[in-house]
């Protein structure tokens, strides 16, 4: 059996994320999950951060294709509520706690971007440790100079299953 490829989702709920772009953030999750869930390649443990100040849900690595990670995601994306700032360093220091060693890892971060705490010196502690690392503009005003450390940066709403089947299968 293939090796599992690791997928982590932070999910950017501060309060900058009401109104469309929150929508958008969960319309994008949801065609996430259904590319995970319709990705034939290796095995996929999947897990979901949501944050504002600070990591507000945590959802440990499962099985992408379970029906308990679907549950358990689409009752986080359904609970999430904006507030607080947009602490994008503490979630990703509580990324760089739970990222497994030597593993290929694969980072999909929904957010506007608009980052009010020390994140680039978090970034700089886990951007070694992942594979690849996708930015996804939610809302018309993401700030996209922000999310272009990612190493792509795609938009919401152009996102459909298939162009993020293409991210999962660009993965060596």
């Amino acid at each position: 059996m293939p090796e599992p490829l690791y997928v982590y989702v932070l999910l950017d709920h501060s309060a900058s994320m009401s109104g469309t772009a929150l929508e958008a953030l969960r319309q994008g999750a949801q065609v996430l999950l259904s590319a995970l869930e319709s990705y034939n390649g290796r095995p996929i443990q999947a897990a979901l951060i949501a944050y504002e100040s600070a990591p507000t849900a945590v959802m440990a690595l499962q099985p992408a294709h379970s029906e308990l990670f679907h549950a358990d995601a689409n009752l986080i994306l359904a609970t999430l509520e904006p507030a607080g700032t947009s602490n994008l360093g503490r979630a990703l220091r509580r990324l760089a706690a739970d990222l497994p060693s030597d593993v290929s890892t694969v980072l999909y971060l929904f957010t506007d971007g608009g980052f009010t705490d020390d994140w680039q010196a978090a970034l700089a502690e886990v951007r070694p440790r992942l594979k690849r690392f996708y930015a996804v503009a939610c809302g018309m005003s993401a700030d996209r100079a922000a999310l272009s450390v990612a190493d792509q940066v795609l938009s919401v709403g152009d996102l459909t299953a298939d162009t993020l089947l293409a991210t999962l299968r660009a993965i060596k």
